[in-house]
C-alpha cells in the first residue's frame, strides 16, 4: 500500500465496539440525540460526525457570504505578495456581526451536550473563526490544534478540548476534505511539539492510516485538538469553507475574550456553555485582520533572522 494513499472506505478497526453506530468513511458517525455514544467516540477514536445537527438555511446564508469573502480575501493575500499560511489555505471564518451570528451554528445544544458529556464541565467557548481550502491548494504539514498536557510515563490525558468542524457546503475528498488520523490523538509526539514527524507518521500508518471524511450540509465533525490533521489540495474549481469552534473545558479565568458585535448577546449568551464574548461596535476586521495578523509576524520573525545574520 503506497505511503500516500488516502483511504475513504470503512474498516474493523474503528468498527469494534461500535456495531451500533454508522460507519461511513471509517469516521463513526452519530445521530445529534446520542450523547454518549459521541463522547466515548471521541476518546477512543479522537473524530465524530454528528449527523444533520444543523439545518441547511443558516448554512446556506454562511456559504454565500464566506463565498463573497473570499474574493476578497484573496486580493489582500495578492496585496502582500501572497497567502502567509500553505498555498490555498486560508484562515478565514464567518462575520461576527448580528446578521450572521446564528445559534446552531454558535451554540448548538447537541454539540454542547457533547461536549459538557465528554468533559463533565461546563464547556467554553475558546475560539470561534475558520478556514478555506482554494482550488490549486497544497498540502499542509501534518499537525495537532492543540499540544499534550500530560506526558509519558504518564497514560494521555482524557479529551480536555475538541474542535467543532461545520462545512456550510459539502466536504468530499472531490473538494479536498481535511484528513484526519483516527485514533492519532492519544499518540504523544517524541520531541512534545505539534508538528507530526515523517518517522512518526510512517509508524501511526501501521495502526490506521489517513483518511477524509465526507459531510453532508447539516453534518458537524468533532475532533479532539490533539488529533492529527491537515488540509490537502482541493482539486475541485471552488473554494470548500469550513467554520471552526473551540469548546474547552480549562477552568483557569480567561485572560482573552472572543469579540462579537454588539446584538450577538441574544444568540450566544443563556446556554449551556460559556460564551466567553465581549461585544464591541465594530467588527470590521473579521476577514482580512486575522492573515494580516499572521503575515505580520511572518514578517517580524523574517527580520529578527535577518538580524541575528
Amino acid at each position: 500500500m503506497a505511503a500516500g494513499t488516502r483511504h475513504t472506505f470503512g474498516v474493523a478497526l474503528l468498527i469494534n465496539g461500535c456495531r451500533d453506530f454508522n460507519v461511513t468513511n471509517q469516521v463513526v458517525r452519530v445521530q445529534k440525540h446520542q450523547t454518549e455514544e459521541a463522547s466515548e467516540t471521541i476518546k477512543k477514536h479522537g473524530v465524530v460526525i454528528v449527523e444533520q445537527a444543523i439545518s441547511a438555511a443558516p448554512l446556506r446564508s454562511l456559504r454565500e457570504r464566506m463565498d463573497r469573502d473570499t474574493e476578497e480575501l484573496l486580493a489582500y493575500c495578492d496585496s502582500i505578495g501572497g497567502n502567509p499560511r500553505e498555498r490555498g489555505h486560508l484562515q478565514q471564518g464567518p462575520p461576527l456581526s448580528r446578521e450572521f451570528m446564528f445559534e446552531e451554528v454558535a451554540m448548538n445544544p447537541y454539540v454542547i451536550d457533547i461536549c459538557a458529556s465528554l468533559f463533565d464541565s461546563r464547556p467554553n467557548l475558546t475560539f470561534y473563526n475558520g478556514n478555506t481550502n482554494c482550488p490549486g491548494s497544497g498540502e499542509q504539514t501534518l499537525h495537532m490544534d492543540g499540544q499534550h498536557r500530560v506526558h509519558p510515563p504518564e497514560p494521555a490525558e482524557m479529551p480536555f478540548s475538541v474542535v467543532i468542524n461545520i462545512p456550510p457546503g459539502p466536504m468530499n475528498v472531490a473538494n479536498g476534505a481535511i484528513e484526519l488520523w483516527p485514533g492519532s490523538h492519544l499518540d504523544r509526539p517524541w520531541k512534545r511539539a505539534r508538528l507530526i514527524s515523517g518517522e512518526q507518521q510512517n509508524e501511526r500508518r501501521k495502526v490506521a492510516p489517513p483518511l477524509q471524511p465526507t459531510t453532508e450540509v447539516g453534518d458537524v465533525l468533532i475532533r479532539d485538538v490533539r488529533l492529527w490533521h491537515r488540509g490537502v489540495p482541493n482539486p475541485s474549481n471552488r473554494p470548500r469553507h469550513m467554520i471552526a469552534l473551540i469548546y474547552s473545558n480549562d477552568p483557569m479565568p480567561f485572560t482573552h475574550r472572543l469579540s462579537f458585535e454588539k446584538g450577538c448577546e441574544h444568540v450566544l449568551e443563556g446556554h449551556a456553555a460559556n460564551a466567553n464574548a465581549q461585544y464591541v461596535d465594530d467588527v470590521s476586521d473579521y476577514l482580512l485582520g486575522p492573515t494580516r495578523r499572521i503575515y505580520e509576524f511572518n514578517e517580524s520573525k523574517k527580520a529578527e533572522r535577518a538580524k541575528q545574520n
